[in-house]
């Protein structure tokens, strides 16, 4: 409960603010666009290809760990989730409740411990970060050339995410398959997904889920990051970057992680995301929809601080 008043409550302030400063944010924002003021928040389209791939690698680096706790835990969900049915003798049939999640956070760390020391916390972390390089170029690329076509920042961002979710797919399920310890290397992970599920079983699987999931969250990630930085930028002065990239990410997180939930049992089971809704919310109630929202809000602070700190300094240096 605590988690989803937490959710409401940041979603409903981030929603009035952007209602009600919507476009003094996005006037001042077009100033220092124009200006190229010290901290060019969006610059030009190839430097953004070039400084995304190599900032998206690293932040996806660095916070790996606690993504693979967050995965972990959705994924116990679906496990919980499992409906049984009890006939009687006269062929009554009554649900027998799923039973309760124990999602820990020292357990589940403990766990990935105990069954897999520190490379436990990095299964699949190599393709991650070779997707992510190209995942994020992208993104920031798409999203700096549409602001150069004279997209508004909310549009630029949502057709980023949108186009970053066809590249997110097929790493996100290799990713999956190995934090949940499916597979022993990513080579066999990748050619038994080709084998038993065709190429569409990389390509598609979760597709529906990550594109509820990468729109809205690029659009509120870029608005309150580039918000923030015209808001801090002089006062923090280098920091600026990692502070609002760290605060942006937790942020944009939380309004979309119930739909993160479904995609990753999804990709974990290649089921339809129309059960996998109806088993968590029949298991686990509203609540199932919310594991993991801790250690994700943690490793998307983590995430984009790194990000985006690495990505001006590059900026800076080219």
């Amino acid at each position: 409960m605590l988690r989803i008043l937490l959710g409401l409550y940041i979603f409903t302030t981030a929603k009035a603010w952007v209602v009600n400063r919507p476009q003094g944010v996005l006037r001042r924002q077009a100033v220092l666009w124009k200006a190229n003021q010290q901290y060019k928040m969006l610059p030009d389209a190839a430097t953004s290809v070039i400084a995304g791939s190599i900032a998206g690698a690293v932040g996806v680096g660095a916070a790996y760990p606690l993504d693979t706790i967050k995965t972990k835990q959705q994924v116990d969900i679906e496990i919980h989730s499992d409906i049984e049915y009890d006939v009687s003798s006269a062929g009554e049939v009554s649900v027998i409740a799923a039973a309760s999640t124990n999602n820990n956070l020292v357990l589940t760390i403990t766990e990935i411990w105990k069954n897999g020391g520190l490379g436990g916390f990095y299964g699949g972390v190599q393709t991650s970060m070779m997707g992510q390089a190209i995942i994020k170029a992208t993104a920031f690329g798409v999203n700096a050339a549409a602001l150069e076509a004279n997209y508004n920042m909310i549009h630029a961002a949502a057709l980023a995410g949108f186009v970053t979710a066809f590249l997110a797919v097929p790493v996100d399920r290799i990713k999956v398959l190995m934090q949940t310890d499916c597979y022993k290397t990513e080579y066999e992970c990748f050619k038994s997904v080709l084998e038993n599920e065709g190429i569409a079983g990389l390509l598609f699987t979760g597709l529906v889920p990550t594109l509820f999931r990468e729109v809205p969250a690029y659009t509120l990630y870029f608005f309150l990051y580039g918000a923030l930085m015209s808001s801090v930028a002089e006062t923090l002065g280098s920091i600026a970057p990692a502070f609002s990239g760290a605060l942006a990410g937790a942020i944009c997180v939380v309004p979309v992680h119930p739909v993160d939930v479904v995609k990753t049992i999804v990709q974990h089971s290649a089921a339809e995301w129309q059960d996998v809704v109806a088993d968590i919310y029949e298991g686990q109630g509203f609540e199932g929809f919310w594991e993991g929202l801790i250690p994700r809000m943690g490793r998307a602070a983590v995430n984009h601080a790194v990000t985006f700190a690495v990505y001006d300094f590059i900026i800076h240096k080219i």
